[in-house]
């Protein structure tokens, strides 16, 4: 599944009487993690709130080199909650709720589709780490990002240009959502989506496994849609037939960058060949010979460099879960 549109992190200004006490509560009570606002960014999602203290919240520059900025994996009204039933309240002098990003996912023509939003609702154009760290604004900020949203997100893996729409944050998310096609589509400029065909093949029928690793990093990746799946036969040579599942796969994405991915996932972290994942693209199947750098690259040696730049893609997590199951496929025969 492709995500085109999620929430940044919630943000919350605590202005305080004592900053290191109410730091140390959120430490050692809250389990927060410390860090500077750029750290931070890159380590939370939606389901997180950045807390920014400061013993001056009228001051213009809250945010500095030297600010205290927290992560907690929990709602603002929850650490509300926390701090007054732990009877720290007494600690905060005053709170202020700072600016939190819509971000959208693009592919292609992004002056389209910003083109399309201003149309839509008004708005200008500005700078998003200026923005971001602008806790006067009063309008909702856009992000525009080509990354999958399913993973966190620093202001570096954001295009440097957002939109700053006049309308209420929940409105506007709302709206967007149910416009999200119309807005993908201008930028891909009426560009058809790639239909392939993904066929597995392995002589060992570990075909549950094989599809459990390319299912976690086509959902990862949100490299595309899965629509059909069914079994075959083939001939792989005269006279005999092999057990295939092929899958009906639907993606934004060219023919060689798929065939990338399913090549790295051919073979095991000690390059291991563990099955076949061919790709057609209509009647065509798309080679291995195409993502060769020279002649002299084996089939291997192209396996291997694309399962390093797959590995590069993944968050740690993925890659242990890939390895896991790789773990349990050369358990099960012997290679």
């Amino acid at each position: 599944m492709i995500s085109l549109v999620r929430k940044s992190s919630k943000h919350l200004v605590i202005e305080t009487y004592d900053v290191n006490a109410i730091g140390d509560y959120f430490i050692d009570t809250l389990k927060a993690f410390k860090s500077s606002f750029y750290t931070v960014s890159s380590r939370t999602n939606e389901d997180y709130t950045i807390i920014y203290i400061t013993d001056d919240i009228s001051s213009a520059a809250i945010l500095s080199k030297d600010t205290q900025v927290y992560m907690l994996p929990l709602d603002s009204d929850e650490i509300l909650c926390r701090i007054t039933n732990d009877k720290k309240h007494h600690l905060v002098k005053s709170l202020r709720v700072a600016p939190r990003q819509i971000i959208m996912r693009y592919f292609g023509n992004l002056d389209k589709i910003i083109y399309s939003l201003l149309k839509d609702y008004g708005g200008k154009i500005g700078n998003i780490k200026e923005s971001a760290l602008n806790f006067e604004l009063t309008d909702s900020i856009v992000a525009f990002t080509d990354k999958p949203l399913s993973r966190n997100l620093s202001l570096d893996d954001l295009n440097e240009r957002c939109l700053l729409i006049p309308m209420p944050f929940k409105e506007l998310y709302r709206n967007l959502k149910l416009k999200l096609l119309g807005y993908l589509n201008e930028g891909l400029e009426n560009k058809n989506w790639f239909e392939f065909d993904i066929r597995i093949y392995d002589i060992y029928n570990a075909y549950h496994l094989h599809y459990r690793r390319l299912r976690h990093v086509i959902d990862n990746l949100e490299l595309g849609l899965i629509l059909g799946e069914n079994w075959s036969r083939d001939h792989a040579v005269i006279l005999m037939t092999v057990g295939v599942y092929s899958i009906k796969f639907f993606t934004l994405f060219e023919p060689k960058y798929i065939k990338k991915i399913l090549m790295g996932l051919e073979i095991s972290s000690d390059n291991k060949r563990l099955c076949d994942y061919d790709l057609y693209y209509g009647k065509k199947k798309i080679s291995w010979i195409e993502l060769a750098q020279n002649k002299k690259e084996s089939r291997v040696d192209v396996a291997a460099r694309c399962r390093k730049e797959l590995i590069d893609m993944l968050p740690p997590s993925s890659v242990e879960y890939i390895n896991n199951i790789e773990k349990e496929i050369t358990g099960s025969k012997q290679i």
